[in-house]
């Protein structure tokens, strides 16, 4: 070896004791330029030895053990030295990286989509297997299994995935089995239009989806029944499509179960089967029949109202459900007027206590809760609202359904009889007031009004035990059915007389007139009729 004239430390109270490299006071420098190639290797040698000119600082050592071979040492003096090589090109030429890329051959990368047909099917094939499990008997009352269909593969219209996608990211979706069922890549399609993308006028009002999926996670039936069912409908809608394969498999499954339900061939709980019996009602309201829609979410009523004890998910989903389907008679007949006449005046009997100086006293928060200045305000009035949809997102707005109309009117009733129910204890009106007013906050809905939600929470009844009253419910969803019977400017009316009287004002057109207007409308009903 050609010998250095640079003093090197002594390392040996830093050497290693695991025998792969030494750096004891044995070893000996390195350089990659040292002399360690045979002499019949000259090209080597001469291009290694241009480092003999540069200046000694720059000069680099390596440090090996000297009772490796030659060949080890070279070997990994080399490794190294080219190592170094490459961080200093790298730090010198920071720019020119893309431009080797573009100039490289490509390589192969194997999370490309194949463009093969046979590859593509093939890939299918594969995990079919592990797609199409049936659900364990310890976790479901019903089985459920699922065949995915081969999709029309055109290998010229199919892009290059710009992400590390292959095909067995599908079942990477769903890593812990959470699932109640086995479902395809088609299922997590409609998964993710269910969690990611369905949305009102007034958003996509996360928290109901949430809420929803979640109490239809409980079991497989209600699972393909609320999400599945529902998405594949939406997705056939769009299509201007009456029936689909995916509306088969999903909507023909749950109904045959229910069947074998119905018949004593299978077994589930109430909640289960009334969750799905309101998943199946909502698709009939907005992309079948009305008719059918009713029958299904009478059997659900009479399922929760015949037991005792019921989750809370699946009440407040039938309730909404409820609230927001289009009453199929448009006409009132005299007991509804006269349903909704009292109730007003009840509403008025309870402004005028509110406003005594005694009850302000005890309760500061009702003279302020509902103003202009207020949170409630804003979800409580009538507009206008613009939708804060983006427009490249509007393709999947629930049409032709007023939800935020409706839920609004039913946020003035259930707020209203709620109010009416504690008007003998300040203690629950406070209390009442600041869990409205601590939700709307804590859900944005001061900023992205969406009265979806806040019917959703009130439904929900999150205070003390001491205040909740599941009857309340059931009460604000008969009234809302009588109010949808009325024309539209007398629905604006009644409306807007809840509405004065929550913020402890007098109607700019009273009650009176609100029943003269009523009144009048009976001679229309009766040449309907």
């Amino acid at each position: 070896m050609a010998a250095h004239t640079h003093a090197l430390p002594n390392l040996s109270q830093f050497a290693p004791r695991n025998g792969v490299i030494d750096t004891s006071c044995e070893s000996q420098p390195i350089r990659p330029n040292d002399g360690l190639q045979p002499s019949t290797k000259s090209k080597r040698r001469r291009r290694l030895s241009t480092t003999e000119d540069q200046p000694a600082k720059d000069r680099i050592f390596f440090f090996v053990d000297s009772n490796s071979s030659s060949r080890e040492k070279r070997a990994y003096v080399m490794r190294h030295h080219v190592q170094e090589k490459r961080r200093q090109r790298k730090h010198l030429h920071p720019h020119n990286s893309d431009d080797r890329r573009n100039n490289r051959p490509l390589r192969y990368l194997p999370w490309k989509q194949k463009t093969n047909e046979k590859d593509d099917l093939d890939g299918i094939d594969a995990v079919r297997g592990t797609e199409s499990e049936t659900v364990s008997p310890g976790n479901a009352l019903i089985q459920t299994r699922l065949s995915i269909p081969r999709p029309a593969f055109n290998a010229s219209n199919t892009p290059l995935l710009t992400s590390p996608v292959s095909s067995l990211d599908t079942s990477r979706q769903d890593p812990f089995h959470s699932l109640p069922m086995g479902c395809s890549k088609d299922d997590l399609e409609l998964i993710d239009c269910w969690t990611n993308k369905l949305t009102y006028w007034s958003g996509q009002n996360k928290y109901i989806k949430d809420q929803i999926f979640r109490s239809a996670m409980v079991h497989p039936l209600p699972f393909q029944a609320v999400v599945l069912g529902y998405c594949s409908r939406w997705k056939a809608h769009i299509y201007n499509l009456k029936d689909s394969r995916q509306v088969r498999t999903h909507i023909g499954q749950a109904t045959r179960n229910i069947e074998m339900i119905r018949k004593g061939s299978m077994d589930i709980d109430g909640d289960n089967l009334a969750m799905a019996l309101t998943g199946l009602s909502l698709q009939e309201e907005r992309f079948g029949s009305q008719q059918k829609a009713r029958e299904y979410a009478d059997q659900a009523v009479q399922i929760l109202r015949s037991q005792g004890g019921t989750r809370k998910g699946v009440q407040v989903f039938l309730h909404y459900v409820l609230y927001v389907a289009i009453s199929p008679c448009p006409t009132v007949d005299k007991v509804g007027q006269r349903w909704l006449l009292t109730f007003l005046r009840a509403a008025e009997e309870m402004m005028r206590k509110h406003t005594s100086a005694a009850y302000l006293s005890s309760v500061p928060l009702r003279r302020e809760a509902f103003q202009m200045d207020g949170l409630l305000f804003p979800l409580l009035s009538s507009g206008p609202r613009p939708s804060q949809v983006p427009q490249t997102s509007r393709l999947y707005v629930v049409r032709d359904t007023p939800s935020q109309e409706i839920c609004r009117t039913a946020a003035l009733i259930y707020i209203t009889t709620a109010l009416w129910d504690f008007q003998d204890s300040p203690s629950k009106t406070s209390r009442f007031l600041n869990y409205i007013n601590t939700v709307v906050k804590q859900h944005q809905l001061d900023r992205h009004p969406a009265c979806e939600t806040l019917v959703w929470l009130l439904l929900e009844e999150g205070y003390e035990s001491d205040m909740r009253d599941p009857e309340r419910a059931w009460s604000t969803g008969e009234l809302l059915k009588t109010h949808k019977q009325l024309r539209p400017d007398l629905q604006f009316q009644f409306n807007e007389i809840l509405l004065s009287l929550l913020m402890l004002t007098t109607p700019v057109r009273g009650i009176d007139a609100f029943e003269e207007e009523l009144n009048a409308a009976a001679p229309e009903i009766v040449e309907q009729l």
